[in-house]
């Protein structure tokens, strides 16, 4: 084992969405397991994560990677074609110099196809369900890498379907503990003066379903709808407008203009977990695991989740919060009507969540089985 490992960490971004904070927590639980490692971080985007990432790596560094975006398909075919060969050359000529090559999310294909040639170095993190377009091509790139491939839920590792001969361990996303829990209990019995506060935190778009949930509130009787608050946080990929224009008009439409506000992407949402009684997460595809979800509980808050992908393994029904049938606004009518009418349970749930989240999600038992899996797969991390 080298005294002082090297380590390489991969990323494809530079934002402070779910993938980008977690990313964080891996680097600096390998900055705690291993404090004399050098540790270099490569990013394919600038942006505030790139500071925090300052304090427990070494270097970072920030240029173009063979990310593969659906949202912009012209330039990833670009980088899968005419300049493969330098973006895939570069990733071998970091990977060279590591002892253990970390690269997170399996969208970052240079990597990837680099890693096939130092397998014996290289771990995947998988954070996504890929699309129905996208998964042959992710699921070849895996197969291809031979890397070792950490699961953030077994959802994932079920989508991903990857041949038994590959190593493979699952790693739950963590978040960080609450400091004093008795001073988040909800403050009291919700009424005129009290309504009901929901949140919704995530990219705009169609399948994190912000429109669903807009759907749903304006389902409910009118009276029940004017006791709600939900405050949709968020911002498009590249910041588009249409998006925000879409939901706005919506609103409008149902009459929901003193009910739903929409608030741009925050980069430190404690605040708004902190102010909202139940986050509601209506994904219309699985999500592979459900950042926000435990991020809520860590604050003693309760989720109301489609019931499909990662937030199956993190929600647990009825206990510490509500499951729903995934793309169906009625539904989520229904438990968000069942938490208005019952203060008490809403509470019950937040508790639980809290406890749960303790028990299976903190960051603390999230770095302790990265270390353990890495320490069990590479020789140099031993």
């Amino acid at each position: 084992m080298s005294e002082n490992p090297r380590i390489l960490c991969v990323h494809q971004g530079g934002e402070l969405y779910g993938s980008d904070r977690t990313f964080l927590q891996s680097v600096e639980a390998m900055r705690d397991a291993w404090p004399h490692a050098s540790i270099k971080v490569v990013l394919a985007a600038d942006g505030p994560l790139r500071g925090l990432l300052e304090g427990p790596a070494d270097e970072v560094v920030v240029r173009p990677l063979g990310v593969l975006r659906l949202a912009n398909p012209l330039l990833t075919l670009f980088k899968m074609t005419l300049g493969l060969p330098y973006f895939a050359g570069k990733a071998a000529m970091d990977i060279a110099a590591a002892d253990v090559a970390y690269i997170n999310t399996t969208v970052i294909a240079d990597f990837q196809i680099a890693a096939r040639f130092f397998r014996d170095r290289c771990v995947v993190h998988a954070h996504e369900i890929p699309k129905r377009r996208a998964m042959p091509v992710i699921r070849s790139l895996l197969k291809w890498s031979r890397a070792h491939v950490i699961m953030n839920s077994r959802a994932t590792g079920t989508a991903l379907a990857l041949p038994d001969r590959q190593a493979t361990a699952l790693v739950y996303n963590g978040a960080a503990a609450v400091e004093n829990p008795q001073a988040l209990k909800l403050p009291g019995v919700f009424t005129q003066e009290r309504p009901l506060r929901l949140a919704m935190l995530g990219r705009l778009s169609n399948q994190k379903a912000q429109d669903l949930l807009i759907d749903a509130i304006a389902l409910l009787p009118k009276d029940d709808a004017a006791r709600l608050r939900l405050r949709i946080v968020g911002s498009a990929y590249l910041d588009r407008e249409e998006p925000v224009r879409e939901l706005e008009a919506q609103i409008r439409e149902a009459g929901l203009e003193g009910v739903v506000t929409l608030e741009p992407f925050t980069d430190d949402p404690l605040e708004v977990y902190r102010w909202a009684d139940i986050c509601v997460i209506p994904s219309r595809l699985p999500e592979s695991f459900g950042m926000v979800a435990i991020e809520a509980m860590a604050e003693a808050r309760t989720v109301i989740a489609s019931a499909h992908g990662g937030p199956v393994e993190i929600v647990v029904d009825g206990e510490t919060g509500w499951l729903i049938e995934p793309d169906n606004a009625s539904a989520l009518a229904v438990a968000i009507a069942a938490a208005l009418a019952d203060p008490a349970q809403v509470r019950k749930r937040g508790d639980a969540s809290l406890r749960r989240f303790d028990e299976t999600f903190s960051s603390r038992s999230m770095a302790q089985s990265l270390r353990d899996t890495l320490s069990r797969w590479f020789a140099a991390l031993a």
